[in-house]
């Protein structure tokens, strides 16, 4: 199935083309994604994959809700953050990630799938949220499973999309150093 990469902007846009430049790119032009894109994007995603490449920040997690809830079928594909920041470190983009990076995360999209058993609970308990440290760990977590860092409300959702259970979160806890 050929594949159909969704990015925010032109900047992104021709960063994407220079790594890959036969592949299929949609622009969103930010995050005020309209009816019509979406509409455009649900028709494609019967003949295509859809991945939803975008920035690493709220503007681009909020298209990401709105995609994935629209249609659950796409895959998604994850830029660190310390790794799409621009030379001054004042903006996050995939504009500013090294051609490699971008290769990298395209070649380790994931897609959701049921199966998750992770509760609130789980989380509290395994100090992903409600501690001093939460952050840190919660960012340990996402970037180890390749998930893109949330926030504590966010990391329930996004571990279920992925269908990734207690057993996949404790395996990668047990390699966490507290500082």
């Amino acid at each position: 199935m050929p594949e159909v990469i969704v990015v925010e902007g032109r900047h992104d846009y021709q960063k994407v083309k220079a790594v890959l430049p036969d592949v299929d790119i949609l622009v969103t032009n930010g995050s005020a994604i309209d009816e019509a894109f979406l509409s455009q994007l649900e028709r494609l995603s019967k003949t295509h994959e859809i991945i939803v490449f975008v920035d690493a920040d709220n503007a681009g997690e909020r298209l990401r809700r709105i995609i994935t809830k629209r249609i659950p079928s796409v895959k998604h594909a994850f830029i660190e953050r310390s790794l799409s920041l621009s030379d001054n470190e004042r903006k996050i983009g995939i504009e500013h990630a090294d051609h490699d990076v971008i290769k990298d995360a395209l070649n380790l999209k994931r897609s959701a799938k049921p199966g998750s058993d992770i509760t609130k609970h789980f989380l509290l308990e395994s100090g992903l949220i409600g501690e001093n440290e939460s952050r840190k760990k919660r960012l340990f977590l996402c970037e180890s499973l390749n998930i893109g860092y949330v926030n504590g409300k966010g990391l329930f959702e996004r571990l279920s999309l992925f269908g990734i259970t207690q057993h996949d979160v404790e395996e990668v806890l047990h390699g966490y150093q507290s500082s």
